[in-house]
């Protein structure tokens, strides 16, 4: 189940500010083989991973002391739904072979929540975040994201493993 674990001081807030995303995703390219398309507004996710991140990525890991990991900067924009899904951790399992029972995210919330802005699971609901708010979460977890407010989403997510 995913669980809080920490507030994080908003470092990062001039970064996000000045930051460009690296890439467009259309959401159904990720982890959603599962649901018809057709029935869906196939809205599009902004990203930044890595070296395509501000400096500051290093800090993420080194407060949650998680200096093997992945970091991503994703944006929702405004009317998207981030349909139910599983992370799968691919590219972390499969650059240091271990396996999904080994990975978990920490989701970390970049801005001071809006309201129509929503995470899901299947027993816990997260809303009225503040910026720096981590929870962590496993590759077991089924989840959602929903943007129905006017203003952009933004989200770091660090991926690790045990």
């Amino acid at each position: 189940m995913p669980k809080f674990v920490i507030n994080v001081e908003p470092f990062w807030q001039q970064e996000l500010k000045d930051h460009t995303y690296a890439r467009t995703v259309d959401w159904s390219a990720k982890n959603f083989d599962h649901l018809n398309k057709e029935d869906y507004n196939t809205g599009h996710l902004l990203q930044s991973f890595n070296e395509e991140l501000p400096l500051c990525v290093d800090a993420f890991k080194d407060v949650l002391d998680a200096h093997t990991a992945s970091v991503s900067w994703t944006c929702i924009k405004p009317n998207v739904i981030l349909p139910t899904h599983k992370d799968t951790f691919y590219t972390l399992r499969q650059e240091h072979n271990v396996e999904l029972d080994d990975c978990y995210r920490y989701l970390i919330f970049l801005e001071d929540w809006i309201f129509g802005q929503y995470v899901g699971f299947e027993h816990c609901s997260i809303t009225k975040w503040k910026a720096g708010d981590a929870w962590c979460f496993t590759g077991h977890e089924l989840h959602y994201a929903v943007n129905a407010s006017a203003s952009n989403f933004h989200s770091c997510q660090v991926s690790t493993f045990n």
